[in-house]
């Protein structure tokens, strides 16, 4: 499980430089209208991508036995809701794009329509390779992905091409990910058209469509009900102050999650347990996301400076609150997971809608006042009020109560104050932006190190153990 996290984390950080890099580009090539422009478009079209999902990349996993028969069904339905979805988006770009008045929304739906007709050729080949754990096949078709959207959404940003430039960058990501896939995995096989185990797919399909779609549509409710309400200004403002948060959990928490979603099928089926795993994966993961948060919304002015240029500081104190909203996040990110490989997929599609519904109200009473910072305000809210609902569904379906997450997580919380406290007189510095996170950076760094040991953190256990492994490693390339 080690292992396969290093390949992971090192594939999500690889993908984050190419992310940072692209994105200190973009904006500096697209405005923030623009890129609003391209977030109410994808926006709509990511509506229907949380049904085109249908959970069938989540049902191959999970399967205890996986057969051509079930590979080839997952992949009719996908391709079946892949067209269908297609044509409506086509439908729907005219309506929306006069509603925000804007043509280019249209052209963005468009294109996005095309990566949904292509998705169905990636979903299950990835779905194989993550359920044989080939972690290191799925960092080398995920890197060329992310360098495909840079290159080509940088290329048409300087062309001129505004929003539409975005879009192409995710068109060429899909692509990439479609024929990097294939190419690995060479098994023509699960592409046959089958029908045979239909109803096993849309009863699972079904719960997580249900979570999916309400997901995205909490996630997205933010971007389409401040672009009407407050603006397209408002709506890239908003977009930029998450992008930071958004590295930050794609780099750790989205690196980790599918290691720990085939560890906790392992280990059911060994032991048919899932409480230990799921509470020392919480444990680690409040540990190192917490004070990472802490520093961000600490920092956040430097590092929007830093990312984005001088014209979007404006979103630097939106991304300070939102922190403290990641950081509820974190307590919540594993229910997806522990339902699916409890096969409990039927509480997400109760608790999503639930969560998201909550979330969409606040936004929109914070849009109406026409106050960005009390949308913020309200995201945090929800993420609170999420955490509440997720450990109700926790406490069911893993027989964990609110004592052993505090257990779990007491330790992590205070390694976060300890590394606050240690940054603190920093703010203090002076000079450009650049060389303030050149100093905090590693200071932090350091200041998490010691607030680990000096905690006694289960983390501190793993950092020991990597230092050993690297050490070894070290000595045995020396005696070659």
């Amino acid at each position: 499980m080690r292992r396969y996290i290093v390949i992971s984390f090192v594939q999500k950080h690889v993908q984050l430089l190419v992310s940072i890099a692209s994105v200190m580009i973009l904006s500096r090539l697209i405005s923030p209208e623009e890129t609003g422009i391209f977030s109410i478009g994808v926006a709509i079209a990511a509506l229907t991508h949380a049904v085109r999902d249908f959970g069938v990349g989540n049902y191959v996993v999970k399967e205890a036995e996986i057969t051509p028969a079930k590979t080839g069904t997952a992949f009719t339905v996908s391709l079946l809701i892949a067209v269908v979805l297609s044509l409506l988006l086509l439908g729907l770009s005219f309506p929306v794009a006069a509603f925000y008045a804007k043509a280019e929304v249209a052209t963005v739906i468009w294109i996005t329509t095309l990566g949904l007709l292509v998705s169905p050729l990636s979903t299950i080949p990835i779905a194989l390779l993550l359920r044989d754990q080939r972690f290191a096949d799925i960092f080398r078709v995920s890197i060329a992905s992310a360098f495909a959207n840079a290159v080509v959404a940088i290329l048409f940003a300087w062309l001129g091409f505004g929003a539409k430039a975005l879009a192409l960058g995710q068109l060429a990501s899909a692509l990439t990910l479609a024929l990097g896939a294939n190419l690995i995995l060479r098994n023509r096989g699960m592409y046959r058209l089958s029908l045979a185990h239909w109803r096993d797919v849309s009863n699972f399909g079904f719960h997580m469509t249900v979570s999916n779609l309400s997901e995205q549509l909490g996630q997205r409710a933010s971007d389409l009900v401040v672009g009407k309400m407050v603006g397209f200004s408002a709506v890239g403002l908003l977009s930029r102050s998450g992008t930071l948060i958004t590295m930050v959990q794609d780099s750790v928490q989205s690196a980790v999650m599918p290691v720990v979603l085939t560890s906790m099928l392992a280990d059911i089926r060994k032991t048919g347990k899932v409480a230990p795993l799921l509470l020392k994966s919480l444990c680690l993961f409040t540990c190192l996301m917490w004070p990472v948060y802490a520093v961000i919304s600490m920092f956040a002015r430097d590092a929007v400076a830093v990312l984005f240029g001088a014209k979007w500081l404006e979103a630097a104190p939106y991304t300070s609150i939102l922190c403290y909203g990641a950081a509820l996040a974190v307590l919540s990110s594993l229910v997806s997971t522990t339902c699916n490989a409890t096969n409990n997929a039927h509480f997400l599609s109760r608790y999503s809608p639930t969560v998201q519904g909550i979330r969409v109200a606040l936004v929109t009473c914070g849009a109406i006042m026409g106050d960005l910072g009390l949308v913020v305000r309200m995201l945090v809210v929800a993420e609170l009020l999420q955490c509440v609902l997720a450990y109700l569904i926790i406490r069911q379906v893993a027989a964990i109560q609110i004592g052993d997450v505090v257990r779990s997580c007491w330790r992590s919380l205070l390694v976060a104050v300890l590394v606050a406290a240690a940054m603190a007189p920093l703010q203090a510095l002076d000079g450009p932006s650049a060389l303030r996170l050149a100093i905090v950076a590693p200071s932090a760094a350091l200041a998490w190190l010691g607030a680990v040991f000096i905690t006694r953190h289960p983390m501190a256990q793993e950092v020991t153990h990597a230092y050993g492994v690297l050490a070894l490693r070290m000595r045995a390339s020396r005696i070659r």
